[in-house]
C-alpha cells in the first residue's frame, strides 16, 4: 500500500473507534435517562460485534473505490512545486511529497520517504515495547502454570490450583484454556465453586480471546484515548455479563456470590502482578464498580433482555461506518498518476481519435507535472476554463483544415489559453498569442506584426495561421507527431534529427535529444489526456 493509503486507512480506523464509542455511549446515556437496564450479555455481544465490524471495515477500506467527497486535507505530490519539478520528481511508485495543513492555514510539505521512515520507526518502537509486555505476561502465565497443580478438566478447560496467587483468573493461550484458583479457596468449597463458575463463564463469552483484540487495538491506536476508555468499559461489561449469566442460570445464589465478590475485592489489593492478557475476579474491584455489580445483580428481574435496541444501535454504527469508509478515502489522497491511471485516461482519450495518443514514461512524468503538483493542477484547471471561451472558434478551424481534434490542447501548453502579448509571455523569442508565434514565423504565415498591429493577438487570425502551419508540416512529414515537433523546433532542425538518427519516430528523436522545448510532445500528450479527463485535476 502507498503512504496515502496507509495514512488514510489509519485515520479511518481512528474515526471508526471514535464514532462507535460515541454512539454506544450515547445509547447508554439515553437508556439510563429512560431507566432502561439492558442485558449485559446482549450489551457485550453488541460491543464485540461492533469491534468485529471495525476490524473488517478497516481491512476492506483500501479496496473500496476511490471517490473524492471533499477536498482532502493531506495530499501526496510528485514534487513540492511545478518550478522545482525537474529536480524533485519521483516516480508514482516511489517517495513523493506529503502536504499537511498547519495552524496558519497553509500546508507544510514533507518528503514522503521521511514520513514513511518516521512512521515505521514509531511503529517499531511501539511494537517492541508492547511485544516485551505481552511476552512478559505470557512468560508469567506459563511459570504460574508450571508451579500449579492440575485438579480437573472441564471439557477443554484445565482447572489449576496455585499457592502463590491471591485471587482467581482465567486466560487463553494457543493450546491452553485455563482457570487458576488460589489454594486458599480450597477451605471454602462454596467460594471455590463460584470462582470456577465465574472464570468458566469468561471462557464461554470468549473474553479471554477478545482481550488480545483489545490489546492489539490499544497498541495500533495508542494516541487515541477513546480506545483505552472503551477497552476499560468492555472489561467492566465482561464482569457484569458473567455475574448476570451465573445468577440467571441459577449457578450461584446472589447473596453468597455478592459476599464472595467483596472478599475477593479485599484480597485483590495484595495481588502483586496482573497479567494484561488474563481476565477474572482479580480485575475492576474499585468500590464504585463493585457497588454497581452487586446492585445490578439484585435488580436482575428489571433487566430488559430485548435485542431490538442492540440491533438498532449496531445497524446505525455499521451504516455510519460504511458511509465513513467511502468518504474517508479522500482523507489523504495521492495526487500522483500511476501508469495504470494514465492507461485508463488514454483509453478515454483515444476514442474516435485521428491523433495517436501515446502513454509512456515521458508522458507519465509530464502528467505528474500537471496533476501531481499544486501549481500544475491550478494551471490546468484555469487553462481548461479559458479553453471554453475559445472552443467554438478553434474547433471550427480544426474542422475547416481537417486537423485532429487533439490539437485543441496545443495552446494549453503554449499559453494556458491566455492571449499573451510579448511583454506578458515568458517564452523566449518574443512569442505572443494563444499559439505563441514568434514574429518571423507569424509573418511567414501572413500575419502583420509591427508597432501598430499585432495579428498574433487576434485569436481568429492566429488560429487560422496555426492550422495552416500544422497542416503544412503534416503534409511534409506525413506524421502528426512530427508535425507538432516541427511546429515547436522548425522543419530544418527536425529534418537534421531524422537524418542523424535515421528514424522518423518522434519518440526516438526525443530520447536522442532532438528537441527545442524539452518534453514538448510529452507535455502535449499529457494536456490531451487531461483535456479528455478534466476530473483528473478537480
Amino acid at each position: 500500500m502507498s503512504l496515502a493509503q496507509v495514512l488514510s486507512t489509519y485515520l479511518t480506523l481512528q474515526i471508526f473507534i471514535i464514532l462507535s464509542f460515541a454512539i454506544l455511549r450515547g445509547t447508554k446515556y439515553l437508556l439510563q435517562r429512560f431507566q432502561v437496564k439492558p442485558s449485559s450479555r446482549i450489551e457485550l455481544k453488541l460491543h464485540y460485534s461492533v469491534l468485529t465490524a471495525i476490524i473488517l471495515m478497516t481491512l476492506v477500506h483500501p479496496l473500496l473505490p476511490k471517490k473524492q467527497f471533499f477536498n482532502p486535507p493531506a495530499k501526496v505530490w510528485s514534487a513540492q512545486s511545478i518550478k522545482t519539478f525537474t529536480n524533485e520528481y519521483t516516480a508514482p511508485d516511489k517517495g513523493g511529497y506529503l502536504s499537511i495543513p498547519n495552524a496558519s492555514g497553509k500546508s507544510s510539505i514533507l518528503q514522503a520517504d521521511s514520513v514513511s521512515l518516521a512512521l515505521a520507526v514509531l511503529a517499531l518502537c511501539i511494537f517492541a515495547f508492547s511485544f516485551r509486555r505481552i511476552w512478559q505476561d505470557i512468560t508469567v502465565l506459563r511459570n504460574i502454570r508450571k508451579r500449579s497443580f492440575l485438579t480437573k478438566k472441564i471439557k477443554r478447560v484445565s482447572i489449576f490450583i496455585n499457592d502463590e496467587i491471591s485471587v482467581p483468573f482465567s486466560y487463553w493461550l494457543p493450546g491452553n484454556t485455563d482457570v487458576v484458583v488460589p489454594s486458599a479457596l480450597l477451605s471454602k468449597p462454596l467460594d471455590y465453586k463460584m470462582a470456577i463458575a465465574h472464570e468458566l463463564q469468561h471462557h464461554r463469552h470468549h473474553d479471554t480471546q477478545w482481550v488480545y483484540v483489545l490489546w492489539a487495538l490499544r497498541i495500533v491506536c495508542t494516541p487515541n484515548p477513546f480506545i483505552h476508555i472503551w477497552s476499560r468499559w468492555i472489561s467492566e461489561i465482561q464482569e457484569f455479563a458473567c455475574d448476570e449469566a451465573l445468577v440467571d442460570q441459577g449457578k450461584v445464589e446472589s447473596h453468597p456470590y455478592a459476599r464472595c465478590l467483596v472478599e475477593v475485592a479485599q484480597t485483590a489489593i495484595d495481588q502483586k502482578y496482573v497479567p494484561a492478557c488474563a481476565t477474572g475476579l482479580m480485575f475492576l474491584t474499585e468500590s464504585n464498580l463493585l457497588h454497581r455489580r452487586i446492585e445490578k445483580m439484585f435488580s436482575a428481574s428489571k433487566i430488559n433482555k430485548r435485542r431490538s435496541i442492540s440491533w438498532i444501535t449496531g445497524g446505525l454504527i455499521v451504516a455510519l461506518m460504511t458511509a465513513t469508509a467511502f468518504a474517508s478515502q479522500g482523507l489523504v489522497q495521492d495526487r500522483r498518476v500511476s501508469m495504470a491511471d494514465a492507461k485508463k485516461m488514454q483509453t478515454k482519450a483515444a476514442v474516435n481519435s485521428d491523433f495517436p495518443v501515446v502513454v509512456n514514461d515521458l508522458v507519465l512524468k509530464q502528467l505528474n507535472r500537471y496533476i501531481g503538483t499544486p501549481e500544475g493542477r491550478e494551471y490546468m484547471k484555469n487553462a481548461l476554463q479559458r479553453l471554453e471561451n475559445h472552443r467554438s472558434l478553434v474547433e471550427g478551424k480544426l474542422k475547416e483544415y481537417q486537423v485532429p481534434f487533439e490539437i485543441l490542447a496545443l495552446p494549453i501548453i503554449e499559453s494556458g489559453y491566455q492571449n499573451l502579448s510579448e511583454t506578458d509571455s515568458n517564452t523566449p523569442g518574443r512569442a505572443a498569442g494563444l499559439w505563441q508565434f514568434i514574429p518571423s514565423t507569424a509573418k511567414n504565415f501572413g500575419m502583420r506584426v509591427d508597432n501598430q498591429v499585432d495579428d498574433r493577438l487576434n485569436v481568429d487570425i492566429e488560429t487560422d495561421a496555426a492550422m495552416r502551419y500544422l497542416k503544412a508540416e503534416q503534409l511534409v512529414f506525413k506524421d502528426w507527431h512530427l508535425s507538432v515537433m516541427s511546429y515547436n523546433m522548425g522543419a530544418k532542425h527536425l529534418q537534421r534529427g531524422i537524418d542523424k538518427t535515421g528514424s522518423r519516430n518522434a519518440w526516438t528523436l526525443i530520447r536522442n535529444g532532438f528537441e527545442n522545448d524539452k518534453d514538448y510532445l510529452p507535455k502535449l500528450m499529457a494536456a490531451i489526456l487531461i483535456m479528455n479527463n478534466p476530473e483528473s485535476v478537480q
